[in-house]
């Protein structure tokens, strides 16, 4: 391993890797592609959440009937594992709405 500017070409050299699987381009979002229709499909019903009010609201999660219907309006069909991925961020967004 060294230090400098050539410091990841001689790394990935050393171990046989290619460079550009560590480099990220400048048009590059930080979001892997596969991953696209799940946050687009999630954005497109953001706001159909089921919230009970108290001292302060608890987010309980997405309303599924809403969704669906949110979905069927924007011409959306997922897959399985793109649903999937949809209650994945359903889960984090909730964690983070409830301050958790």
């Amino acid at each position: 391993m060294t230090d400098g500017p050539d410091e990841l070409a001689d790394d990935c050299a050393a171990f046989g890797l290619d460079p550009a699987l560590f480099t990220t381009p400048e048009d590059e979002t930080g979001l892997w592609p596969d991953h696209l229709p799940a946050l687009r499909a999630f954005l497109s019903v953001a706001d159909q959440w089921r919230i009970v009010m108290g001292d302060k609201p608890v987010w309980l999660g997405l309303d599924y009937t809403a969704v669906r219907a949110g979905f069927d309006l924007a011409g959306l069909t997922l897959t399985p594992a793109e649903w999937a991925d949809v209650q994945t961020i359903e889960e984090g967004a909730r964690a983070a709405l409830n301050g958790r």
